[in-house]
Parts: C-alpha cells; structure tokens; sequence
C-alpha cells in the first residue's frame, strides 16, 4: 500500500540532499556533539517512511556505552524540540529514537505499516513493561496481551493514536533485549488481503445482485446521460457541418453557382401519380410546400433489422442507426454468462443476464427521451390533439403575420411566440421497411415492440411516427397497438401509361428504340421492372429481348409463389393452388376481378384469408372501395402478361383445370350424398302405405316443400357433377395429347 501513496512521489529526495537536510537542520552541528559525533551515512525508508542516520562515536572512559547513547539521543531531541521542525504533509514534529535493536528492512507488499505492532517475546513483560517501553514513542491507544499457547512465544498487541508512532517503534525495538527478554515487533495485519474477495464469493445472493446494483447505477448516472445527447445530436444534427447555416450559405454562393443538384428520376420525369400523395402527407405534417422537410428527424431502416443474423447484430444496428453510443455488447454476452454460472451454481439467478426484448426496448426508451428533448409539445401529453391542432394554427397564422410582430416589442413579441407550436420543430420517426420479413428471427418481437413503442410516441404527443411497408399485413400490429387510434393511410399504386413512357424516353434514345410503347404496356408502370427494362436494354440487349427476359422471370415467380412447385408441403400456401387459378384466369382477360364475384365462387366458400394471403405473397393486390375490398388486380403490372403466359401452356392448364374439376365433383358429390341422407331421414317419417308416421293420411305441406328442395337441389348438383365430367375428361384427353407429342 505504501508505494500508492502520493506523499511518496512527491518526498523522494536524493541521497546527497537528505544527507545535507539531516546535517543541516535535523541532527545538532558535530561540533556541539559530544564524543566526537559524526555521522557515517544516510538510509531512507520508503516503506516506513523516515530515514535511519548512521553514526560514529568516540566512546568515553567516563561512561558507559548506554550512558553515551543515551546522552546522544537526548542531545538531537533537544535540538529537534528547540529549533520546532515539523512536517508539511502530516503536521507532525519531527522526533529522532536511537535504535536498540536489529531493524528488520522489508519490502513486502502484503505488509504495510498501520497503528498496531505485533510484538513476540520470550520471558515476563506485563502491560506496566510494555506501556513503559512504547511509550516513548507516542500515545498508546490499548495494549492487549495474548492468550499464551504451548511452546510459543508470549504475544502482545500495541495500538498506537498515530502510524508515526507504530513505525517508531518497529524500527528501534524490532531485534532488542531488555532484562534478558528477546523483543520481535511486526506490524499486526488489521484487514488481511483476501478478506473482502472471500466475503464476495461466500456470499454471492448478496453481492451478485449489489454488483449488478452497482453496474446499472453507473450506467444510469454516466453512460445513459451520454447515450441520450449522442441520440439527440442525431436527431438535431448538432455536429453534422452540412447543416450549419454558414456552411450552407458558402456552399450555395460557391459550388452551387458553378453546379447543377442533382435531380431525382422521378422528378426529372414528372412522375404526376407521387405528387398527390406528397402533398398529403405535407398536410399531415403541416409542412408547406417547397420547404425542405421537418429539422428534426430520424430514421429507422428495418430491413437491417430483418437481415440480422442473431440478437446482439439486431441490437448492435439498431444503435448504430440511432446513435446509441456506447452500446457495450460484450457485457451483454458476460453477464449472460455469469448468470448462467451462477445459476448453475447456487440454483437462482443473479438478475444480470437480460434479454432480447429487454434490451431492444432500452436503447428505444433512451431514443424517446432524446426525441422528448428536441419536441415542443414534450408537456402536452395531457392536452388533446385538437388543443394542439389549434396551437400549430395558430403557429402558422402568426408566421404568416412575421413583417406585423417585427413591429412589436421583444417584450410583446415573446408572450406571442409562446403560445406557438412550430410543426416543423416537431420531430419525425420514419421506420422504413417495416415488416420486411414476418419469418425472420426474432421478427415477431421485434415488430411487436416498435408499434408498441410508435404508440407512446403518438398517444404522448412527442413526434410523428410514419411507417414505411410494403406488406399489405402491417395494419394488423398497428391496430393492436392503437386500438382507439385512426390511421391515415396512403398507398403508392404504379404510373401510368403517360409517365411510364415519359420515364423510358427520359433514359432511353427515343430515335434509336423505336416502338417502345408496346414493351411498355407488357411491363406495366412499377418502377422497379422499369429500370430493369433500361438497364437491360442499355446493356446490348433489344427491347423485345429484355421483355421476353424479364416476363420469363415474373413466370417463374408466379409458378413458384403460387403454386408451390419448389415445396414439398402445400400446407405452407395460405391458399390452394386452384384457389389461385380461379383467379389467375380471370386476370388474364381483364386488368381487374370482382372481388365480391370471387369470393362466392365454390372454390372459395365466401373465405377471405386466402386473399389476404394472396396479397401478403404479392400474387395479386386488392383495391378498395368506401373501406371494403371492391376489385382485385394482379400484383405487379407484369403479372398480367405472366398469367397469360402461363395459360398458353396447355398441358399446365387441363392439369390444373382438372384439378379444379375434380375437387369441384367431390364437392358436388359430397353435397349429393348429404341431401340424400335427409330425404332418406325424411321417408323414415312415412308408413309403408305412404301415410303419415304421426296420423292423418296426408303429408304436411312444410315436409312437402322441404322434400322438393332437396330433390331440386339434387338435380343441380347432379347437372354440375355432368358438366364436371365433362371437363374432366376434355382435360384428361389434352394431357393424354401432350404426352403423345413429347413420345
């Protein structure tokens, strides 16, 4: 312990200046010695802290070697006391002992000097000999004998009120003898090394849970305060320099005099179907328009979320997006062991482990409170939206009126402003991408969380929340998260023919590629198959060529999707195969079905969920009407031609009309068979003779008119089960021809 200690550092003289410090001012001059006094050498304790002096003497006939020492020492106390040296760093004065025994110089690290000395000896001391041999060497707290034990040495321990006295007397008496008695003098351990690290580990319900204690505290004191600005820096751009004022007036008096922006392709094209929607969603975050979106925003991309491979890769992108730094992952994995070793070895857990949805929802509550932060409606979680409403109105009146509050007093012009609620200071959370992947690990807790979490932020009044998705399901964990709650909903539908070719031409030489327009209706207004069009054809292929690819590919996609061929079990579909045949063929006449029409037709029994699944796959798509499905269209515009594509296959088309036809027969079959068992029950109600089993000779008319609808409801089916026939055996006699061909 000594050599932690600071005074050690700054006290550490040489040789030559403590040889000069102690002939100068500590030790009387040699010529007011007596004896013949000179000192021999210097030795400094680092340790102890002090410094032995050696000494040399010319011993007197007049007296005894006690008797001269004695004097010696009483001289230097005297001069010590006379001239009042004391030490600047304990206020202590300097005291000078003569060294009786044989000092015991040690470095030990496990030993360090304390206020007890240990002292073992060898004859009768009592505590009077002790108190009087000590004593001289500062105030004695307690002095305890210890119990004497069979062929050891009597023990005694000394506590002394100060350390400088301990370590006196360790140095002068260590190795002495008085009276015949044999002095040995340590210093008494007073907290052993191991003791702290043995109470830990012999008790560790208590000190496993006080060191998670004590982690989480620091963490909550000093890490969490610097994870919450490091997430509001992002949201505010505090250290982006593309976002300061100067830089921005620099960059467009500079560079952008001598540059164009760059300007998006759907712009560059007039894509006319985006504009609508961009406006209202404008509306909605009461943006005008031409001013560049709200100052406070953040982004949460899902699909990296998705893709990631385990727990701690979702956690560690999700913090890398929002800015929560640091993010200590490691200790998430040491915790999680040592809570397994624990458990395993006490059989209760520690508490220290925490899992996936734990700490996902940690980094989203230090992400709301840093978007708290930056919100001015952060103390309006108990106003009503339309009081927030009227704020923002009455924000965007009194902006509007800016050159009229010019005019007013600071004074005036700051009561006005507060009652303002500017919308663009209201902060925006975007979560691209969400719900992605429904089968992706851990998918359902992750999506689950954050509708939980985009709920606080919108029933508080904190932010915005706008979600991004491409899958027609993500209604469904909204809705549970905000069940009072309407969502304002816009759908992004494909281009039309006009800005579809105006895209094309824009990309591609309009004299070089004559024609395109009929490429162009195959492929359909989605943006995605478009560029893929141009890219195609930029790269050497003809118009026709890059169609033919590209429909080739949307062929093996719908085969794959809709009819499950790569799979081995059908029962992953959420529909049947000729369920989506039935559909398929009419699509491939028309650009659009009746919802309604398909939905009563046999193979589908009046159920909705093999449409919801259709639309989850991306096979179809369903357009709405005053809030209830109406039409339904193939899921990309390409589709159409695909499911064209497809049909033209003979041999696949008597396959799956033959399938249709089967199960429709059974169907028709099974119903024969139950009207026939009610006539069946029916006729048991009537006597041989044909009378009625309950008396009176004639049949009631409800039993008549109930034998008739059966009868009739027979001979449709029966006229169904012929027809059924009739396509089964057409289909038969195709395949039957498309077998002869390939032989």
């Amino acid at each position: 312990m000594g050599w932690w200690d600071v005074r050690y550092s700054l006290l550490r003289p040489g040789w030559r200046s403590l040889e000069r410090k102690a002939k100068e001012e500590l030790v009387p001059p040699e010529d007011g010695m007596p004896f013949h006094f000179k000192i021999g050498g210097i030795e400094p304790r680092l340790k102890d802290g002090g410094m032995f002096v050696h000494f040399s003497y010319v011993h007197p006939s007049s007296y005894t070697t006690k008797e001269a020492l004695k004097e010696i020492e009483s001289r230097c106390e005297q001069y010590l006391i006379g001239h009042g040296h004391y030490m600047w760093f304990n206020f202590q004065k300097v005291r000078a002992f003569l060294v009786k025994g044989s000092p015991f110089l040690e470095d030990m690290a496990s030993r360090y000097p304390n206020k007890r000395v240990r002292i073992e000896y060898s004859g009768d001391l009592g505590i009077e000999g002790l108190y009087t041999l000590f004593r001289k060497y500062g105030k004695v707290v307690d002095i305890v004998q210890m119990p004497p034990v069979k062929d050891m040495p009597k023990q005694a321990i000394v506590q002394y009120q100060f350390m400088r006295s301990s370590t006196s007397a360790k140095n002068c008496l260590h190795g002495s003898e008085l009276n015949g008695v044999d002095l040995s003098v340590t210093y008494e351990r007073t907290l052993k090394s191991n003791v702290m690290w043995a109470w830990l580990t012999n008790h560790p319900r208590l000190s496993v849970p006080l060191g998670g204690f004590l982690v989480a505290g620091v963490s909550f004191v000093i890490f969490d305060p610097i994870r919450v600005f490091s997430m509001h820096s992002k949201i505010t751009q505090l250290f982006n320099v593309n976002e300061y004022p100067v830089l921005k007036w620099l960059r467009k008096e500079t560079v952008g005099r001598l540059t164009r922006a760059p300007v998006d392709s759907l712009q560059a094209t007039g894509w006319r179907e985006r504009e609508e929607e961009e406006e209202k969603l404008r509306v909605w975050l009461r943006n005008p328009p031409g001013k560049p979106s709200n100052k406070h925003k953040i982004i949460i991309r899902c699909e990296e979320l998705a893709n990631a491979r385990s727990e701690g890769e979702v956690l560690t992108n999700l913090a890398k997006q929002v800015a929560y730094i640091p993010l200590f992952q490691f200790m998430n994995n040491l915790n999680n062991m040592m809570d397994m070793a624990i458990t395993a070895t006490t059989g209760q857990k520690a508490g220290l482990s925490s899992n996936f949805e734990g700490q996902l929802k940690k980094i989203l509550d230090a992400l709301t409170i840093a978007i708290q932060q930056t919100s001015p409606t952060k103390n309006m979680s108990n106003v009503s939206p339309e009081a927030i409403m009227k704020k923002i109105e009455t924000t965007l009146e009194g902006k509007a009126r800016k050159t009229e509050l010019a005019r007013t007093t600071k004074k005036e012009r700051g009561h006005e402003e507060s009652k303002w609620c500017d919308p663009d200071n209201i902060p925006v959370v975007v979560i691209d991408g969400y719900m992605s992947k429904e089968k992706a690990p851990h998918s359902k807790e992750l999506w689950t969380i954050i509708a939980d979490w985009a709920a606080v932020l919108v029933e508080n009044h904190v932010a915005h929340v706008v979600f991004v998705s491409n899958n027609v399901a993500a209604s469904k964990p909204l809705s549970k998260a905000l069940p009072n709650m309407t969502f304002e909903t816009i759908v992004l539908s494909d281009a039309s023919l006009e800005s579809a070719m105006e895209f094309v031409h824009k990309n591609l030489n309009k004299k070089k590629y004559s024609g395109l327009i009929e490429n162009v209706v195959v492929i359909g207004g989605r943006l995605t198959d478009l560029e893929l069009f141009v890219q195609k054809v930029k790269s050497g292929m003809t118009p026709d060529d890059a169609v033919n690819d590209i429909l080739g590919r949307a062929v093996v996609e719908v085969r794959k999707n809709a009819f499950d061929f790569d799979s081995s079990d059908r029962k992953s579909l959420g529909w049947t195969p000729i369920q989506f045949w039935a559909i398929m063929k009419q699509l491939a006449v028309k650009d659009i079905a009746s919802y309604d029409e398909l939905k009563i037709h046999p193979l589908f029994k009046g159920g909705e969920s093999p449409f919801g699944a259709m639309e989850q796959a991306e096979l179809i798509s369903i357009g709405y009407k005053n809030g209830r499905p109406f039409v339904v269209r193939p899921g990309k515009p390409i589709y159409r031609a695909a499911f064209q594509e497809i049909l033209s296959d003979p041999g696949f088309a008597a396959v799956m009309d033959l399938e249709s036809s089967s199960f429709l027969d059974k169907q028709e079959m099974a119903n024969i068979a139950k009207w026939e068992g009610e006539l069946r029950e029916l006729s048991n109600l009537l006597h041989q003779d044909g009378s009625w089993f309950f008396g009176g000779g004639r049949i009631p008319k409800e039993i008549d008119i109930r034998v008739k609808w059966l009868v009739k409801k027979l001979a449709e089916s029966h006229a169904k089960i012929a027809k059924y026939d009739e396509e089964i055996v057409d289909s038969k006699r195709i395949v039957a021809a498309q077998s002869s061909r390939i032989e």
